[in-house]
């Protein structure tokens, strides 16, 4: 047995033997590379970096409201691509659904949208709730030069911007409201001559509400009558309104309300819309002004209206967007004779406001964005805007006499609207909804009840009952009002416009 063992050892020893000499046949290993020697002073040829990665493509994408300002902002924002390599997503959206869809977007925390547009009743909203980015860092670290900041409109950095403190948005266009009417009718020598016959005092842009509903009522004709001294042969209607059930026709209630020294929320937070003097204000729109308005103007917004004048069948509007006037215009190549003025609006107080750009608390590239915001809204930008009709927030532009020069079509409303501005601005008017955390809620709760006033559904009293039930639940109280950087006494009260005609844009 041991010799068995012996053998069986001896043979796997050789097998070994014979795999490492098979081993040390095969390939040789390559050698080392040579080592180099360097000459005195010399230095290393430097190796070659491997390749950077390729960029992270940045796409900002920006909520906005659909209709011609997307039309401009996709046409601008494609200049910023060029110059950047950024891409810029435009998702336009009716309005109607703006408030609900970014909404949904940002307590989802989605990121889907970098910059969002919101309305002066949903910055404090927005702001309270950690939608938006504070930008007062981003402001404070920009070029004086390239940003401007002091050019906005100061009434439209405190009514679009400010809450608690803090910068939240950058306005890019302003739906500040004032007044549109056709001058030639107010100008005709026998419309005049009739009117003061019949009320009493000259016929010419209204001073208050009691006037605008005068001539709404006065300029009301049946076929057959005379109008500039030819006969009609359709309807004619004193007024356009906006009385749908859409959110504008609360633009035109309030307007009345605030001249009538009433407010949507009282100082001390409650509601104010049962207080005599705002149902008033209401019912003047119901009983005095809607019956001179088409059958239309209960599912009317402003396109319908704007589509009334171009058409010829109204003589003027009551508080209306300015940023329209590229709009109401071509009603002078539609109709024969026909010469379209924008004015102050009738009262003492009105809407002032823009479309403001804030950046989200969850979007994806914050630096980047900053940069697009920054841009879109700024001086170069906005000129483009201005000249394409839009109703810019620049101060240098509203009142750049040779930027007026020659551009009635697009900027015939600039005078107005300075005035409109200046006026809040030197009134001091900012109500108390500007700053209410509710804010966006409770102007959907607006459309609902002023237009329920209007169509009938319910009473004056009752509508206007309902909305301060509303308002109260939205609230859980009184609403809170954070605006002490207004001052102590700030108290706005009614402030008459004096509106000077000269400085129209006349045709």
């Amino acid at each position: 047995m041991k010799t068995k063992v012996s053998k069986l050892v001896a043979v796997m020893v050789v097998l070994g033997m014979l795999v490492a000499g098979l081993a040390a046949c095969g390939t040789p290993a390559p050698p080392p590379p040579p080592v180099e020697t360097l000459a005195p002073g010399e230095t290393p040829e430097p190796t070659t970096p491997p390749p950077p990665p390729p960029p992270e493509e940045v796409t900002i994408t920006w909520a906005t409201i659909a209709g011609f300002y997307t039309d401009w902002a996709e046409e601008v924002a494609r200049e910023f691509e060029e110059e950047t390599g950024w891409n810029v997503e435009v998702v336009d959206i009716d309005f109607s659904q703006l408030y609900e869809k970014q909404v949904i977007e940002m307590v989802g925390g989605t990121g889907a949208y970098d910059i969002i547009t919101y309305d002066v009743g949903w910055k404090a909203e927005f702001a309270n709730s950690g939608y938006l980015l504070a930008l007062d860092d981003y402001i404070a670290a920009s070029d004086p030069e390239e940003i401007q900041f002091e050019d906005i409109h100061p009434a439209l950095v405190e009514a679009s911007c400010n809450w608690k403190g803090n910068t939240w948005g950058l306005p890019f266009y302003t739906f500040t409201m004032g007044y549109f009417y056709r001058c030639d009718l107010f100008e005709d020598p026998g419309e005049m001559a009739a009117f003061e016959a019949e009320y009493g005092y000259p016929l010419d842009v209204p001073q208050d509400y009691e006037q605008l509903a005068d001539i709404a009522e006065f300029f009301r004709r049946q076929p057959g009558d005379t109008l500039k001294g030819e006969a009609v042969t359709d309807e004619f209607y004193g007024i356009g309104l906006m009385a749908g059930r859409f959110p504008h026709v609360q633009d035109e209630m309030m307007s009345i309300a605030w001249t009538y020294d009433e407010d949507l929320i009282k100082d001390d937070g409650t509601p104010g819309t049962t207080e005599p003097g705002f149902l008033d204000a209401v019912h003047l729109y119901v009983d005095e002004l809607l019956p001179y308005a088409p059958p239309g103007a209960l599912t009317s917004a402003y396109d319908e209206v704007v589509g009334q004048m171009r058409q010829g069948l109204i003589a003027q509007t009551a508080a209306f967007y300015l940023d329209q006037w590229p709009n109401m215009v071509k009603t002078e190549d539609e109709v024969p004779g026909s010469e379209i003025c924008a004015a102050t609006a009738p009262g003492a107080h009105t809407w002032v406001g823009a479309l403001t750009l804030g950046m989200t608390a969850d979007g994806k590239h914050p630096d980047e964005t900053w940069e697009f915001l920054k841009w879109i809204t700024g001086p170069e930008a906005q000129r483009k805007f201005a000249e394409g009709g839009g109703s810019t927030c620049r101060v240098s532009i509203l009142t750049d006499e040779e930027f007026l020069e020659g551009r009635r079509l697009a900027a015939g409303a600039f005078p107005a609207l300075m005035e409109v501005l200046d006026h809040a601005s030197e009134c001091n008017f900012y109500p108390n909804y500007y700053y209410v955390p509710q804010g966006g809620k409770i102007y959907d709760e607006e459309t609902a009840w002023f237009s329920s006033a209007t169509s009938g559904e319910y009473s004056v009293e009752e509508a206007m009952a309902n909305l301060a039930e509303a308002i109260e639940r939205h609230c859980d109280g009184p609403c809170e009002i954070p605006n002490d950087h207004l001052g102590a006494d700030y108290s706005p009260v009614p402030c008459p416009y004096t509106f000077d005609k000269s400085v129209q844009m006349r045709k």
